[in-house]
């Protein structure tokens, strides 16, 4: 699945909750948390939590 910016730019699912736990991290342990929080939602969730963060 690809995942695209608003501006057009294309990430893969990887890329895309690599960048999403980046803007999002706040100590140590948020890469972890948020990590698999993100990895643990299926593509459709992810798709939407995607669209929601693009949109705003």
């Amino acid at each position: 699945m690809i995942f695209k910016s608003n501006n057009g730019k294309s990430f893969t699912k990887e890329e895309a909750i690599d960048l999403t736990v980046s803007l999002s991290a706040t100590d140590a342990n948020s890469e972890k948390k948020w990590r698999g929080f993100y990895n643990s939602l299926s593509q459709t969730e992810l798709q939407g939590e995607w669209d929601e963060y693009w949109k705003t």
